[in-house]
């Protein structure tokens, strides 16, 4: 069980998920710009399918695929009727700009990423190390 879940302590998803947290928690807020929005969707792009199939491996081909076709839906103009009945319950705001969708070979690059054999984990004694500084 534990091996299907270290992809998630591999060097890049680990560089895309804290790059996501920057750019969303401080980036974003600080400049709030057109570059604060693409690391977003690269980042997540890359990390999301990669997560959901590290729990879900049986899943893998179909997340992949679902992640896709759903970023494409929300970043279009066809999304909003979904927004506006969503909004009452749950505050969700997102800007339509197809541009976003050149993000969508990150899901390319995050399967790839998914097949390396490369790819290591970062040891836990080494995360540990670094959460006390």
């Amino acid at each position: 069980m534990y091996e299907r879940l270290r992809i998630l302590a591999s060097p890049l998803f680990i560089l895309f998920l804290v790059l996501l947290l920057v750019n969303d928690f401080y980036l974003k807020a600080a400049f709030h710009n057109v570059l604060t929005g693409k690391i977003s969707d690269f980042s997540g792009l890359f990390i999301f399918p990669i997560f959901w199939s590290a729990i879900f491996p049986k899943r893998k081909a179909l997340i992949f695929i679902a992640t896709a076709v759903l970023f494409t839906f929300w970043k279009s103009e066809y999304s909003t009727g979904l927004i506006q009945w969503m909004n009452p319950y749950f505050a969700v705001g997102r800007t339509v700009d197809l541009s976003d969708l050149m993000a969508l070979p990150m899901i390319g690059l995050a399967w790839l990423y998914t097949k390396s054999e490369s790819r290591t984990a970062i040891p836990p004694a080494f995360m540990l190390r670094l959460s006390t500084y």
